[in-house]
């Protein structure tokens, strides 16, 4: 995987927002497009190649992005500990402060993570939150579906050190972030299984029938895994 390394670290060093950091979105689905049971249980997908790659692209970045719905199902550390790498910054997306007091993620081993929280949660959550071991970034909502403004949330990330962000889940938020444009590459890992499961997208990617379209693709096979990458194209 040295070529997709050294692709990735060419992209980010060639961009410069000054508004927000580089987004990689990354997950692994099965060959039906699955990346979880229809019951949002967590599913070993990708073979441990794969896994050791995943980890590798973590240390690459400075911040790792997941949402709620993540941290309730999988309970993951967000960490890098399949290869040698400095930890990423967690960030979760939880707009009501519910990631569990005895998550994981608040047991410090990859730093105090970032919740990204509604502005007007209660100071009682907030404080609950801050004592068991997490910085929470309060952020506006969209006006239209009272979800967290990520153009925002991209926005006070970047003003806090992350240049670097990679995007891991859930269906939600990948989905959010295509609908968004705040995409600048895809990495997808495509395992040889049937799932039948719940879909890494949950609504159309340009909000039309029109499919999005990728651009720069290259692919590599790791062990059986198939390892797609390639940039979006927004001109649909």
């Amino acid at each position: 995987m040295e070529n997709l390394a050294h692709e990735l670290n060419r992209l980010m060093s060639s961009f410069d927002r000054p508004e927000r950091p580089f987004v990689t979105v990354s997950y692994a689905q099965s060959i039906d497009g699955s990346i979880a049971t229809r019951r949002r249980r967590p599913l070993p997908i990708s073979g441990p190649g794969t896994m050791r790659m995943t980890h590798g692209l973590r240390a690459l970045h400075d911040g790792i992005l997941v949402g709620i719905e993540t941290v309730l199902a999988d309970d993951p550390q967000l960490s890098v500990r399949l290869v040698d790498g400095p930890h990423p910054q967690p960030v979760v997306l939880d707009t009501h402060l519910r990631t569990p007091l005895e998550a994981r993620l608040l047991q410090g081993i990859a730093g105090r993570p970032w919740l990204v929280g509604a502005a007007e949660n209660p100071q009682d959550k907030v404080t609950a939150m801050t004592a068991a071991g997490a910085d929470v970034l309060p952020c506006r909502r969209e006006a239209h579906d009272n979800r967290l403004d990520l153009t925002q949330t991209m926005r006070i990330l970047h003003q806090r050190g992350i240049r670097r962000l990679m995007v891991e889940g859930g269906a939600r938020v990948i989905t959010s972030f295509i609908r968004a444009r705040l995409v600048d590459l895809f990495i997808i890992t495509i395992a040889p299984k049937l799932v039948g499961g719940l879909q890494v997208l949950t609504a159309p990617p340009n909000g039309s029938e029109a499919p999005m379209a990728l651009t720069a693709i290259h692919y590599d096979r790791l062990e059986d895994d198939l390892v797609l990458w390639a940039r979006p194209d927004w001109q649909i």
